[in-house]
């Protein structure tokens, strides 16, 4: 980034910091450029976005308020609109879609909005605004959250095994403010899969606990919703295992072992679907090309190396615990911000 003010090359610094929202004080990751001739700080909209996101997510965990990609899958599994929706809550006429673009709701509106999660509770809600919806509105409504009930009870077994392989599902520091998506975990190993020749099972592991934290470096939120356990061998998904029987079990990939010499043995991993690079962001799919070409030419060896001197694997070897990206993507060895 050249100086707006000598116009030479400037700086990027990044250092603790807080501040105060909604009455309350919250430590972020403040991030600017420093002109060294002139002595001045200066910073951009991604920059000034980046610590705001970080500062507002963790208001939203600390009371539990849904995030905005929380707020419109709820309402789109009732396939209803916006507007609609603040009618049955009772809300503000535009409430909802400005909730949706990223406004914070009240700590009793979110709760409210989480409430209807629940099919059931959602029929209720319909049914107290029988006065502002027609007959048929309601009927349409309470038939979409019976179906939903329906298929809840169908797919029983294939949420159960979701909440064995991600044990934290709300958005959180400990997967980057983001819920788990399989979809883009399996375009993420598809699209690594594309890359490297020969895509071992603990190197696909490294590879994704990079290119989730550089892209909470990056933006304030990671890529798959993975949470991340420090354990021997490094920073690893943390029901890692799981997570591949599930994609096995759904035909997204599938595992060979193959001799590595010595009569040792590795799992190579190979994905069998085509990369889908329209699930990702601009920057999402930047953060996973600068990974690659950071970490995907490494052996194996050296990437776990590599990772045992992070941050977060240092903080939580010791007790195999979760890994905080708040408190470990700002130090990433590695860090390539900004992307602009």
């Amino acid at each position: 980034m050249k100086s707006p003010i000598t116009g030479k090359d400037a700086i990027l610094h990044c250092e603790p910091s807080s501040l105060t929202f909604r009455k309350e004080k919250f430590d972020f990751f403040w991030h600017y450029y420093f002109c060294e001739d002139s002595g001045e700080k200066f910073t951009t909209d991604e920059l000034d976005d980046l610590g705001i996101s970080q500062v507002y997510n963790q208001y939203r965990e600390k009371y539990r308020i849904p995030f905005p990609e929380e707020i419109r899958e709820i309402r789109r599994m009732y396939d209803v609109s916006a507007n609609k929706m603040s009618e049955i809550l009772g809300l503000g006429t535009n409430a909802y879609r400005l909730y949706e673009s990223g406004e914070i709701p009240s700590v009793s509106n979110g709760r409210l909005i989480l409430s209807v999660k629940d099919p059931a509770t959602f029929i209720r809600q319909v049914q107290a605004s029988s006065h502002i919806l027609t007959e048929k509105e309601v009927k349409k409504l309470v038939s979409k959250a019976e179906q939903v009930i329906a298929d809840n009870a169908k797919h029983a077994w294939d949420l159960l095994f979701l909440d064995q392989i991600f044990e934290n599902q709300a958005p959180s520091t400990f997967n980057g403010f983001k819920r788990p998506d399989m979809e883009k975990i399996s375009n993420m190993i598809a699209f690594f899969d594309s890359k490297i020749k020969g895509l071992y099972k603990t190197k696909l592991n490294k590879l994704l606990f990079y290119a989730d934290f550089t892209s909470y470096a990056r933006t304030g939120y990671a890529i798959s919703g993975i949470s991340y356990r420090a354990i021997q061998f490094g920073p690893v998904p943390s029901q890692y295992q799981k997570m591949y029987v599930k994609l096995c079990d759904d035909a997204k990939l599938s595992i060979d072992q193959v001799e590595v010499g010595n009569g040792n043995y590795g799992e190579v991993i190979s994905t069998k679907n085509t990369f889908d690079p329209s699930q990702f962001s601009e920057i999402e799919l930047k953060t996973l090309a600068d990974v690659c070409e950071v970490y995907g030419k490494m052996q194996t060896a050296a990437l776990v190396d590599a990772s045992h001197l992070e941050k977060g694997w240092i903080d939580n070897e010791q007790a195999k615990s979760f890994i905080s990206f708040q408190d470990s993507a700002f130090y990433l060895l590695n860090n390539t911000l900004p992307v602009s």
